[in-house]
């Protein structure tokens, strides 16, 4: 699939996190390989404090990208499924929809490109930042996974992703995760997100899990609400470890117009909940992102290798 120049200008809103702040692609491209822009990815955003976590106080920011001088607007609205016990170990499950375990022998992204046309999947990043590529340095299962770097030294908000359209109104959503560093970020720090796109001039970013520092100066998930514009509390503050691979799995249920039921997971335990959550927007395509992106970091090279990312109609245990 040749490369694109088409990306997705839109609102995005970010609020700072307790140093980590809620991640929101300003773009989105389909069915291209890179996101064609200038500059990093122009994300803002006030403090809101983690609860537990160490505070830095202030008020929610609000950033937007503009098409034509308009400023793009939010669109959208403000039970649990029983989860099977399906796949060990990241491995395929019967409920299977889609897997890039980065094992088809081609030693490329390739699963990622697959579909019915050019925007079911692929990968994008900053105009400055290398692409997603495929790598033997770390791995899940098989030989290879998907090593992601971002370099945020510049202090420009900085993006590199994967993306899938969803095409079931329910099922889970399962990626492996590796960081191979530590880091504090200045702003935010986000892996995997939900996103409404209506057309290559409009998208809208739903929920973002992202990663944050604790008073006890660990990482742990936080939720940000786009819709809502709020970081959603997290109770438990679940540890994410370092150079270890762990597993962030989601179970989604939604219909355009209606609200959504959301529920989190880490290693396989359940860290949110939501019910009668945002509604996804009535005529736009609905996307499974994941990936790196972050505003400042220290250090500021990140790398995050990702494998076994999955879309289920069972529960994928780890």
């Amino acid at each position: 699939m040749a490369a694109s120049s088409r990306k997705f200008p839109r609102l995005c809103f970010a609020l700072a996190l307790v140093l980590g702040v809620a991640a929101c692609d300003p773009n989105v491209v389909i069915g291209a390989k890179r996101r064609a822009a200038s500059g990093g990815s122009g994300e803002t955003g006030g403090t809101d404090a983690v609860s537990g976590s160490s505070s830095i106080a202030g008020s929610g920011g609000v950033a937007g990208d503009s098409l034509g001088g308009a400023m793009m607007t939010d669109a959208g609205m403000p039970t649990l499924g029983t989860a099977g016990e399906a796949g060990a170990g990241g491995q395929p499950d019967d409920g299977l929809i889609f897997l890039a375990d980065q094992d088809d022998g081609t030693k490329s992204l390739k699963q990622w490109d697959s579909g019915a046309d050019d925007d079911s999947g692929g990968y994008y990043a900053d105009p400055d930042q290398p692409n997603p590529t495929y790598s033997t340095e770390q791995h899940h299962s098989g030989e290879g996974s998907v090593k992601i770097i971002v370099d945020t030294s510049t202090k420009k908000d900085q993006i590199a992703r994967l993306y899938r359209r969803i095409e079931t109104p329910r099922a889970y959503y399962i990626a492996w995760f590796y960081l191979a560093e530590d880091h504090t970020p200045e702003s935010w720090w986000s892996v995997f997100l939900f996103r409404a796109v209506k057309d290559r001039a409009f998208s809208i970013d739903l929920w973002s899990i992202n990663l944050a520092r604790t008073a006890q100066d660990t990482l742990t998930v936080a939720v940000y609400d786009h819709a809502n514009e709020k970081t959603l509390d997290v109770p438990l503050h679940p540890k994410v470890p370092l150079k270890q691979w762990f597993q962030i799995q989601a179970l989604l249920e939604q219909q355009a117009g209606q609200p959504s039921q959301l529920t989190l997971y880490l290693d396989g335990q359940e860290f949110l909940s939501l019910q009668n959550t945002t509604a996804v927007p009535v005529n736009q395509s609905l996307y499974w992102v994941i990936g790196n992106g972050a505003g400042k970091l220290t250090p500021g090279r990140s790398t995050v290798f990702i494998d076994d990312a999955q879309i289920s109609t069972t529960f994928v245990r780890p």
